[in-house]
């Protein structure tokens, strides 16, 4: 079972940023609606969702085996949200037209405020991981992965300028570095999560062949002088990766299936292919 927790504090500290101090109340009810559609979409389209939980501090979306998702899945999931709340602005507006109120002028404002916010590329909004999701089709899971994390941090930064920015015009405004420091810590928890997500394919990809009863291959030959972190690196999470092993003179030396890069890893550490062949040849 994975927990995918979407964190409140973020969303919150924008609506301070904006000053909407006063509007904050109606805010929070908007983003449980937010993401209450997360929740809806993900039911809808068949995902095993276990629980679905409101605190203080966020909601917890409890899915069975969320990494297993498509990228497809992923994307419809995250991207309910959002545009949730530009529906919403769409209602509003519409209502707008025959009571014009500030109760409907905040909630037009609150709704577009959530739905662009949340679709920035920065961990944890849905942004990022709708991001990741798309260019995980086009290219391997770890750069892809990587590549949002490099994207979260920019933005993190230019949270950061924008708040010494304001310092130098002579407004304080703490929500910016708040929310700049925020995205920084857990987009550095996302990083470590990596290669730890791609471990933990392999170990699911041995269900998917029981219940499928088959899985797609993928080969790839590697140079002998990398190491089996790097092999790790390379794997597919949606197929199942063979790895030929090769040598200066494009030699086959070794075939190396990704289980037995993790049986590796485990019983001999982070050692190049060339030490393990030689292993495996004694």
């Amino acid at each position: 079972m994975e927990k995918t927790i979407k964190w409140l504090i973020p969303q919150i500290l924008v609506f301070f940023i904006l000053g909407f101090k006063a509007k904050i109340f109606l805010a929070f009810l908007f983003i449980i609606i937010h993401e209450f559609c997360h929740f809806v979409v993900a039911v809808k389209i068949g995902v095993n969702v276990q629980n679905f939980k409101v605190h203080p501090l966020g909601t917890t979306l409890e899915i069975s085996e969320y990494d297993e998702l498509s990228p497809k899945e992923e994307i419809l999931i995250c991207i309910a949200g959002p545009i949730a709340n530009i529906i919403m602005v769409l209602i509003f507006f519409c209502i707008k037209k025959y009571i014009n109120i500030d109760f409907i002028n905040n909630c037009i404002e609150i709704n577009l405020v959530l739905g662009i916010f949340n679709l920035i590329p920065a961990f944890p909004l849905d942004g990022s991981k709708i991001l990741k999701a798309i260019l995980s089709r086009k290219m391997l899971y770890k750069t892809a992965y990587g590549i949002t994390i490099i994207i979260s941090y920019i933005i993190s930064i230019l949270f950061i300028a924008l708040f010494f920015l304001e310092l130098y015009i002579h407004n304080l405004n703490l929500s910016l570095i708040l929310a700049g420091i925020f995205i920084i810590y857990t987009t550095y928890k996302e990083k470590e999560r990596i290669m730890y997500i791609i471990m933990s394919d392999i170990i699911r990809k041995r269900k998917r062949l029981l219940k499928n009863k088959y899985i797609e291959n993928k080969f790839l030959s590697v140079y002998y002088k990398q190491e089996l972190l790097y092999i790790l690196g390379l794997v597919d999470k949606n197929k199942f990766n063979i790895f030929y092993i090769l040598n200066e003179e494009m030699k086959l030396l070794y075939t190396l299936s990704e289980d037995e890069v993790l049986e590796a890893l485990k019983i001999y550490g982070n050692i190049t292919l060339e030490e393990y062949v030689d292993i495996k040849s004694s």
